[in-house]
């Protein structure tokens, strides 16, 4: 991550933010069970949602003393983008950010590592959507973030907390081709209760491959579900391009996640 002391500057004085039912946030990942992971989902509208949205919801105390208590969050980040030569690698690298590669399939080792992280009782934070979306609402959730959920499972025997939450005002903060965030912008972020996925993952380890993809596909609906349901709630974000990331058309209800799984 960044300096927390600078992600809260630009979204706590120099913008402002709402953080509704932040406390649901703040349970899970400072009190949960040490041994249960956490895998925290949400959407993705500008390129700095992550750390700038995630700083925001934790107190300075806790980013700070990372080094201490190691509970900070592990993500994923395009290669192509964040691992483009050494010095970024390593800046990446330092702040507990793993290179996911584009079009590689969901076997590939930043899906298995970030599932082993969770089944450790490590936290880990996902874009379910794969990509920023700068449609102004929800795109379509992959099928990854039901592995990691099934990965997790797989290997410590229990299922993660999963947390989802909302927020819209970053592609004001932050709008698409931005190389600097702007100033007296408005963020509202909602967070919303941990989702109860048991009924879903006995099927996580199954031997069939179609079992498989049937729980990682009805874990990710459920999430999708759930940040639909956050969304209703949450002011709505802009419009940074037409028609990116295939919105709903008036009335009618963004499909919840891609037809098949992909990367």
């Amino acid at each position: 991550m960044t300096r927390p002391d600078a992600d809260q500057l630009v979204l706590k004085v120099l913008n402002t933010t709402e953080v509704r039912n932040g406390q649901s946030l703040l349970e899970a990942v400072e009190h949960r069970d040490p041994e249960v992971g956490l895998v925290t989902v949400c959407n993705h509208t500008s390129t700095i949602d992550d750390p700038f949205v995630i700083a925001t919801l934790l107190p300075v105390r806790f980013l700070w003393q990372e080094r201490l208590h190691h509970k900070t969050r592990w993500s994923l980040c395009a290669k192509e983008i964040c691992f483009q030569n050494a010095v970024l690698e390593q800046f990446f690298r330092s702040g507990k950010v793993m290179p996911i590669e584009r079009g590689q399939g969901l076997h590939q080792q930043a899906m298995r590592v970030a599932g082993a992280r969770a089944a450790i009782g490590d936290w880990v934070h996902l874009f379910p959507e794969g990509k920023v979306i700068y449609g102004g609402s929800l795109g379509r959730c992959k099928w990854g973030v039901g592995k990691v959920v099934c990965d997790c499972v797989n290997k410590s025997g229990r299922a993660p907390v999963v947390l989802p939450f909302f927020h819209s005002g970053m592609g004001h903060v932050m709008p698409k081709g931005s190389v600097v965030p702007s100033v007296g912008k408005h963020v509202t972020v909602t967070v919303g209760q941990p989702l109860d996925v048991s009924d879903l993952t006995p099927l996580c380890g199954a031997k069939a491959e179609d079992d498989q993809h049937k729980a990682w596909r009805s874990i990710t609906e459920r999430i999708a579900s759930a940040l639909q349901e956050l969304e209703a709630r949450t002011p709505p974000n802009r419009v940074q391009i037409e028609g990116h990331g295939k919105p709903a058309a008036p009335g009618q209800q963004q499909p919840p996640l891609e037809p098949h799984p992909t990367a």
